[in-house]
């Protein structure tokens, strides 16, 4: 018995046929009528990639259609199209009692006609989906509707041919508990906005160059998040000045809503953002955090103690050192309060011995952390551990 079906419509001959008949014949062994609801021998998983080479054509939404109506569990849609090309999945999507898990990459979502009702999703990834003119909200209220949804992806990517449709995204969710949220794309321009109310999310990715306002709230169960934004400061974005206070707010703004994490990632191009916030004004206390790990460049060696003066708590530091030719002579003389009072374990990776920067950092650590335990230094050839 197939329970479930992996399928590339290239493997087919172009014209299309095989690949109706196939179809035709696998969708009526698993259909409906032949099938008890309970029955777990029926079709449970179907992924499929395809392209608009093949002469099946604009069948492929009704086949999704027919598949969501079979009860399927798992459903894995990757169209790989010409961007002027615009496959929209069928309205049956939106009202499946038993799909678990829903990949879509490259498809459209359509305003919903019905009352959207999807009470066993818990995994959702959608990647580069557009919307019609008719549904902007499309995404947003799939998003809200999935009453169980614990995981969730979404790719975002700029619709080129339709720029002005979806601006303003928002992911709210009573249920969701981790997010990955991707906006990669350097177009410039202020248009783009985003905002994530989920008060249950205790995981967080945010890597997003294109939004220029970021709102986050009622993230108070948030554990880990992991950040990689440079706010829209660069690219015909809204530059951050000390006359710009609305860039100054949403930086703000979004630090404040994601300071109830205990553990945080940080890219070394947010840290640069940061830095430059910081020369206007400090950033808020993160009094859960107790382990951080940031990309640090040798260029932003001054700005170190700062930042961590904002993790009163902190226990456990990684540092991904690299060295830039940037380098500007800094002494480090500020001493944090984590660095008097909580930091048991220090590591720096990237170092070279050769460096005089990072041997700075390696004596800035060794000098003035009153309870450190534990400095792991990794060398480019080798790692050595340093016990307190």
């Amino acid at each position: 018995m197939v329970l479930g079906i992996d399928l590339n419509v290239n493997d087919f001959p172009l014209n299309g046929q095989v690949f109706a008949s196939f179809m035709d014949k696998y969708l009526e062994f698993n259909a409906s009528e032949n099938l008890s609801i309970n029955d777990r021998s029926r079709m449970q998983k179907f992924k499929i990639k395809y392209n608009e080479f093949n002469n099946y054509g604009d069948r492929f939404g009704e086949l999704i259609g027919k598949v969501v109506d079979r009860r399927i569990e798992h459903l894995d849609v990757e169209a790989d199209m010409f961007p002027t090309i615009r496959d929209f999945m069928p309205q049956h999507l939106y009202k499946s009692k038993t799909l678990v898990s829903l990949k879509l990459v490259r498809v459209g979502l359509v305003n919903p006609e019905c009352f959207v009702s999807l009470p066993c999703l818990k995994i959702m990834h959608l990647e580069n989906i557009f919307c019609g003119s008719d549904g902007p909200l499309a995404v947003e209220n799939l998003i809200s509707s999935c009453h169980v949804l614990k995981d969730l992806t979404v790719v975002r990517s700029i619709d080129r041919y339709n720029v002005e449709v979806l601006l303003f995204l928002r992911v709210r969710s009573q249920s969701l508990k981790s997010l990955r949220f991707t906006f990669a794309n350097d177009m410039g321009g202020t248009k783009f906005a985003v905002e994530i109310d989920a008060p249950r999310l205790e995981y967080m990715s945010f890597k997003d160059n294109q939004s220029d306002k970021i709102v986050v709230k009622n993230l108070s169960s948030l554990f880990m998040v992991d950040i990689d934004t440079k706010f829209n400061v660069e690219f015909g974005g809204s530059p951050l000045t000390p006359m710009n206070l609305r860039k100054r707010d949403t930086i703000r703004d979004f630090l404040i809503g994601i300071s109830s994490a205990r553990h945080m990632i940080i890219s070394q191009r947010t840290l640069e953002v940061l830095g430059r916030y910081m020369e206007l004004g400090p950033i808020s206390k993160f009094r859960n955090l107790h382990r951080l790990h940031a990309a640090f460049s040798s260029s932003l060696l001054h700005v170190l103690p700062i930042f961590l003066e904002s993790f009163p708590y902190l226990k456990n530091l990684i540092l991904d050192f690299t060295v830039s030719p940037e380098t500007r002579q800094t002494k480090l003389r500020y001493v944090p309060r984590c660095l008097a009072l909580t930091l048991e374990c220090v590591e720096i990776k990237g170092l070279t011995k050769e460096e005089e920067t990072g041997k700075k950092l390696m004596k800035y650590f060794l000098e003035n952390s009153v309870v450190l335990k534990k400095i792991i230094l990794r060398f480019r050839a080798s790692p050595t551990t340093i016990r307190a």
